[in-house]
């Protein structure tokens, strides 16, 4: 609730900062005219974000005889810190490396080929990651005020703050490409840059060495019995994150 409560703030703020900064874009005076020209600079990010899984079905007849499958059923919104350092490679080239946090949590479904679900229900993943992404920033023509921008690059995640008792559990570390886009909107003492970005991770976050638990009904869920794959033959994670950068 409290989660929600502070998405639906950080939404309305950044609404508001949206309508504000079209007012800036009407005229022929253009802001910070020399912003785009310094060597280097810095800013942060707050935004919001949807963790979700991509699930790849194993098929396996597992020790009960049942065909299981997964799927991540939520949509969950969750919130995004971040900052930003920000190198000029050339006029419309920036390479920069821009850490954030992600909090956020996703939910799996398991059914057998019958439509029977788990017993003990839904499986919550809390999913608190510190992305490390390096991108390169392409950038357009200004129009006035506003110039729009294509990122893209490589990055690593880290999970934070997993539970360790939940019959899933990732894997700390994750890698895969993060592309994206934006606008630069030139206000007269800052930019405002809306942005839309995603990350797909390439390795499988589920992490199949659970000798910690007994339950055998867990255990197929959780990423295999003795010999096979359980329910996923691969699991990966995406981000899709709605931000406004601050620069």
């Amino acid at each position: 609730m409290i989660k929600r409560q502070i998405a639906l703030l950080i939404c309305l703020l950044l609404s508001l900062l949206t309508l504000s900064a079209q007012r800036y874009n009407v005229g022929e005076v253009p802001n910070l005219v020399n912003s785009d020209n310094k060597s280097y600079h810095f800013g942060f990010i707050l935004g919001l974000n949807s963790l979700d899984f991509n699930p790849f079905q194993s098929g396996e007849v597992l020790e009960d005889g049942k065909i299981w499958y997964g799927e991540d059923i939520n949509f969950e919104v969750g919130f995004s810190i971040g900052i930003i350092s920000d190198l000029r490679l050339a006029e419309c080239l920036d390479m920069r490396f821009c850490p954030v946090l992600y909090f956020g949590e996703r939910t799996l479904r398991f059914v057998d080929k019958d439509g029977n679900e788990r017993e003990g229900g839904d499986v919550s993943v809390k999913s608190n990651l510190i992305s490390f992404p390096l991108l390169f920033k392409i950038r357009g023509q200004r129009a006035r005020n506003v110039r729009p921008y294509f990122i893209g690059g490589f990055a690593g995640t880290v999970a934070v703050g997993r539970d360790k008792e939940a019959p899933i559990m990732l894997k700390a570390t994750d890698y895969g490409p993060e592309i994206g886009f934006g606008f630069d909107i030139y206000l007269p003492y800052f930019k405002l840059c809306p942005e839309f970005k995603a990350f797909f991770g390439l390795s499988d976050v589920i992490n199949r060495d659970r000798p910690d638990i007994a339950n055998a009904n867990d255990l197929k869920f959780s990423g295999g019995e003795a010999g096979g794959k359980g329910v996923f033959s691969k699991l990966s994670s995406r981000i899709f994150a709605i931000s406004f950068n601050f620069e």
